[in-house]
């Protein structure tokens, strides 16, 4: 009964949605640009807390220790990233008609390859995050059902809800279940951590079990190890970067109404991260009830069935399913978003009027969402290292958004070039010589940032793009 409302409000909030919805391609894919405050912090939070999030922060800090304490000031630079970048691609996307990051990129550099890589690059590195997302919920399901729900069973449900209210509203829809998502997720990941760590004896008999048994699982490592510093700093880069150029928040950015939700957003983000002390509880609390657990993704939900009622246990997990799922509509919105504007749109039917344009919105929803259900249906990864991957990925994006909002030396060949070495560079330190997608990803970015820099210094200046950047600065 749990699982069945918890799936079932969505549904309510759709058909809600569904009475305001316009035939419009802006209002299916940015609620016409009139997204409140109140559905703005709710959406946005919602989407950057996922499966990564809890599952995964909850992993890190059982198997590598205090490391993914990062996450607290990587919520803050969201937040002050999302002010600076997000308020600037909100008033040019308000007066030029952005609904994609494609659509920002053709109107500064008006270069066609560029253009291609950046769809590209959206699509390949945001559809894995997607799978893992549907991945963790779908285990999580399976779990509390004890097998009742077989995950492949639970992953199509899920995916089934999405597709309903994403066809019937939109963002709007989306929005609106968001704000039912990321209320249970925040109540969820801390009432979570306070009952492990109660159930481990308390805080202090807690940590001074871990003192003394294994103190380096609370003490930072050294050097490049994957417990020391240098992993802390590269993931305070990483994580929020990516997470930003990932193209829901993009849309996200384009659908906010007023300019002075910007400014509110760095304080609601960083508050919001009071969550983490479930995580930092709840692999506090599994050294002590799971010593040796191998399966971490996995702790919360075994944690859980061992020492809770079932009642709240099956609560409790639902509320981690939402992570996993208030990530993931809005993924499979976007991807929806990017076929329909930049694909469909601009090659293969620039005449489509808005009427046609929003119904092959909808079917990209469900073709976006039965590609992800086909490979979640393949053996999926650990949370923590695709997540990475996927956000190093889009990360990559940075280096040329950066350049045509602040930059007006900066030049269209000089961002493909960049772009591509950094691209480049990602898959290659991750596949060659096995590294994470953390330290490859930085690597990566730094190599895409000197390629960028030095050919729009060595190369012509793009006088064209040079005067759009000024006078789009100019109206900021």
């Amino acid at each position: 009964m749990v699982i069945f409302v918890f799936t079932f409000i969505p549904l309510i909030l759709a058909e809600v949605a569904r009475k305001s919805a316009l035939p419009t391609v802006e209002d299916f894919f940015l609620q016409s640009r009139e997204m409140s405050l109140l559905l703005s912090f709710f959406t946005i939070y919602a989407t950057w807390v996922s499966s990564f999030a809890f599952l995964g922060a909850t992993s890190s800090f059982y198997s590598t220790g205090p490391v993914y304490l990062t996450c607290f000031a990587w919520n803050a630079l969201f937040g002050l990233l999302f002010m600076v970048m997000g308020r600037r691609l909100w008033r040019y996307g308000k007066r030029r008609g952005y609904v994609t990051p494609t659509d920002f990129f053709n109107d500064i550099y008006r270069y066609r390859p560029l253009n291609l890589i950046v769809t590209a690059v959206m699509l390949l590195f945001t559809i894995p995050y997607l799978m893992i997302q549907l991945s963790g919920g779908a285990y999580l399901i399976e779990t509390v059902t004890e097998g009742l729900i077989p995950w492949r069973a639970a992953g199509l449900v899920f995916y089934l809800v999405i597709i309903i209210y994403l066809w019937a509203g939109g963002l709007r829809a989306v929005a609106m279940a968001d704000v039912f998502y990321g209320s249970l997720v925040f109540l969820s990941m801390l009432v979570t951590g306070f009952f492990l760590i109660r159930k481990a004896g308390g805080v202090e008999t807690a940590f001074h079990f871990i003192m003394e048994t294994e103190a380096e699982a609370v003490v930072l490592g050294g050097g490049l190890e994957a417990d020391g510093p240098a992993m802390w700093l590269a993931m305070f880069v990483m994580v929020p970067v990516g997470a930003l150029m990932g193209p829901q928040m993009w849309i996200r950015s384009f659908a906010v109404k007023r300019g002075n939700t910007f400014r509110l957003m760095p304080f609601l983000i960083t508050f919001a991260t009071i969550m983490y002390l479930g995580p930092i509880l709840s692999g506090a609390a599994g050294r002590v009830l799971l010593p040796g657990f191998s399966q971490t993704d996995g702790l919360i939900p075994q944690m859980l069935m061992k020492t809770a009622p079932q009642l709240l246990c099956a609560v409790l997990l639902c509320g981690i399913a939402a992570a996993a799922l208030s990530t993931a509509n809005s993924q499979i919105h976007a991807l929806a978003a990017i076929y329909t504007i930049d694909i469909h749109r601009r090659y293969l039917n620039p005449a489509a009027p808005d009427n046609k344009l929003v119904s092959v919105g909808k079917w990209a929803v469900l073709g976006a969402s039965a590609v992800a259900y086909l490979l979640l249906l393949q053996s999926p990864t650990l949370i923590l290292e695709t997540g990475t991957m996927g956000m190093a990925g889009t990360a990559q994006i940075f280096v040329p958004t950066v350049g045509a909002l602040f930059w007006k030396r900066s030049n269209a060949r000089a961002a493909l070039a960049g772009l591509l070495t950094g691209v480049g560079s990602l898959v290659g330190l991750a596949a060659l010589m096995e590294m994470g997608g953390t330290y490859a990803g930085c690597l990566a970015l730094a190599a895409n940032a000197a390629v960028f820099i030095l050919l729009s210094l060595g190369l012509p200046t793009d006088m064209q793009t040079r005067e759009r950047i000024l006078t789009y600065k100019a109206t900021c």
